[in-house]
C-alpha cells in the first residue's frame, strides 16, 4: 500500500504520511485522547510514534494505534472517531482503503495512568479472527 504503481508510473508514500493522519485523527479528540504505548511498571510510557504501527498484509494495510484516554472520556465513541478518521483519510490520501485499523487502548489516565489492554478494530472479521 505504500506504493503504488500505476500508468504514470510509482508513487511511494513515507510511514510519515500515515503517522500525520494518525496524529489528525488523534486532535479530533480534543485533548481526551494521547498516542502512548504503555509498557508497565519498568518501562513506564513511551510517548510518540512508538504507539503507531502498521503491517503491510495481502489483504491490505493493518494499522494499529496505542492510545492513552482521559478517564471519563467515551472509549467506544474516541475510539469509533479515530478509526473513521484514519479509514477515511487514508483512503483519500492512498486511493486504498486500510484492511484494519485497531485501536489499543494501553491506559487511563487520570492522576497517574491505570493500564488497560482494550482493543477496537474498525473490520469486525478481526474480532472473530482473535477469539
Amino acid at each position: 500500500m505504500l506504493e503504488i504503481t500505476n500508468d504514470i508510473g510509482d508513487i511511494r508514500f513515507s510511514r510519515n504520511v500515515i503517522l500525520r493522519i494518525v496524529d489528525d485523527a488523534v486532535e479530533t479528540c480534543d485533548g481526551r485522547v494521547t498516542v502512548y504505548n504503555f509498557k508497565g511498571r519498568y518501562k513506564s510510557v513511551m510517548p510518540g510514534h512508538d504507539g503507531v504501527t502498521y503491517l503491510e498484509t495481502p489483504e491490505g494495510v493493518d494499522i494499529t494505534v496505542y492510545v492513552v484516554i482521559d478517564f471519563g472520556a467515551s472509549i467506544r465513541e474516541n475510539c469509533g472517531r479515530i478509526s473513521a478518521y484514519i479509514n477515511e483519510n487514508v483512503e483519500r490520501v492512498m486511493g486504498e482503503r486500510p484492511h484494519n485499523v485497531r485501536i489499543v487502548v494501553t491506559g487511563v489516565q487520570s492522576i497517574e495512568i491505570a493500564k488497560r489492554n482494550i482493543v477496537f478494530n474498525s473490520n469486525p472479521e478481526m474480532d472473530r479472527n482473535q477469539g
